[in-house]
């Protein structure tokens, strides 16, 4: 049997050594549109704050050739022809396969693709966006920045470029940053800490309409508010698109079943999968590490064995780098909300029928695993959960007061919300 995988992200890698783990002895070939190893995109920002590149090689550089693998790489996949089981690449190359695994990730979207063409405005989404990136600032001698975007993505490459000594400008068109991970209280909470620990200058309610270049060269970006920033780099991160256009003809995501197959023959997972969510049933791209390990291994199982299902995804967010005051939240922020806070500490959680509907949890995470179990176990918390919410941790009360063992929200801050799984 021959495998083929679109992808060569976290979802790809794991999905691989699943199978040759577990005694997959045949042909395995693993298209890329990059030209590395299997990477981890959630820690490619610590790359661009002054990590050795060997730091993003999740499962080390020399995986192609410890799992068996040939590698197609920088060679991106445009078509999928599932009635005669081949790939075609953008040169031209054809991959016959016998079983598909459909990995493509995600890609930056760019309200204006042609600000491109100006050297010295980039996304960031890959690794080549962060060697790119790496390489302008040392030859530029780049010391600010604007970042247009202030969800996870623009505030992630926000603290990657702070921590690395760059002034930071900030511009986000919502009323506070992180506004898909927070509610509004907790969100204003959250951009208030940022602005207070990093200097930044963060505008809301504000967008980039526009920028200025001097011989093909960023020199300005003109707000949406009529005011202008002298600026050599641009970080433009205000969204991703699934990577399904190959397989599906839209950029919706690829829906999968229980079993992570699209349809016979072919799996899909990561930050492409539309999947049903484990608590509310909803079916949608939750693009985070977990979620992506979880598809990877079902699907392997699923190939070798015939077995094997998937419980369903969360929309667990987790924002860990770079600062001192961590963010972890999942689920939806409706219901009746619960909340303490404590000097830089500040925790919420909503209730519907007595049971976790979502919760937000910023400055202190150290409990977030036990909370993040209460609310997929579907456990009543109704009577303890204030309790729970003002107490400092300590592992044998929680057990004591939750019922559930110690548990991580999302594997050592690694869940992100609507990026880097593929």
């Amino acid at each position: 049997m021959k495998v083929v995988t679109v992808g060569t992200g976290m979802a790809a890698a794991e999905f691989v050594e699943r199978l040759r783990l577990d005694g997959f002895a045949g042909e395995i070939v693993m298209c890329g549109d990059e030209e590395f190893a299997p990477y981890s995109p959630c820690v490619i920002p610590f790359y661009l704050a002054g990590e050795p590149l060997e730091t993003v090689y999740w499962k080390g550089s020399d995986f192609y050739g410890r799992y068996r693998v040939t590698p197609r790489l920088a060679d991106p996949v445009v078509e999928v022809d599932a009635d005669r089981r081949l790939v075609r690449t953008v040169t031209g190359r054809s991959e016959r396969y016998d079983r598909l695994f459909y990995a493509a990730g995600a890609r930056s979207w760019y309200p204006r693709p042609d600000w491109l063409d100006t050297r010295g405005v980039f996304g960031f989404k890959t690794l080549s966006d962060m060697v790119a990136i790496d390489r302008y600032i040392r030859e530029h001698n780049v010391s600010e920045a604007v970042v247009f975007g202030g969800g996870f993505i623009g505030v992630d490459a926000a603290l990657a470029l702070w921590h690395r000594g760059l002034k930071i400008t900030l511009v986000h068109r919502n009323t506070r940053v992180l506004s898909q991970m927070t509610d509004e209280e907790g969100g204003q909470f959250a951009t208030g800490k940022l602005a207070e620990k990093t200097g930044m200058d963060i505008r809301l309610r504000t967008t980039v309409a526009d920028i200025v270049a001097t011989g093909g060269e960023l020199s300005a970006v003109r707000f949406s508010d009529g005011t202008t920033r002298e600026t050599k780099l641009l970080i433009v991160a205000i969204g991703v698109s699934p990577n399904s256009e190959p397989l599906r003809g839209d950029d919706k995501g690829v829906p999968s079943d229980r079993q992570m197959l699209a349809e016979a023959g072919i799996y899909a997972a990561g930050d492409v999968a539309v999947t049903p969510h484990a608590v509310t049933g909803e079916a949608g791209v939750y693009a985070t590490y977990p979620n992506a390990m979880r598809q990877a291994r079902t699907a392997a199982r699923h190939l070798l064995h015939g077995d094997g299902s998937y419980a369903g995804s969360v929309n667990t967010n987790v924002l860990k780098k770079h600062i001192d005051f961590p963010i972890v939240s999942a689920g939806s922020f409706t219901g009746e909300p619960v909340t303490w806070q404590r000097g830089d500490v500040w925790r919420r959680v909503y209730l519907k029928d007595g049971m976790i509907n979502g919760y937000i949890i910023i400055g202190d995470t150290k409990m977030s695993g036990y909370i993040y179990q209460l609310y997929v176990s579907r456990r009543r918390v109704d009577g303890t959960i204030r309790t729970i919410l003002s107490s400092p941790r300590h592992d044998a009360y929680y057990r004591q007061v939750t019922g559930c063992g110690a548990g991580r929200a999302s594997g050592r801050g690694y869940g992100v919300q609507g990026v880097m799984a593929g």
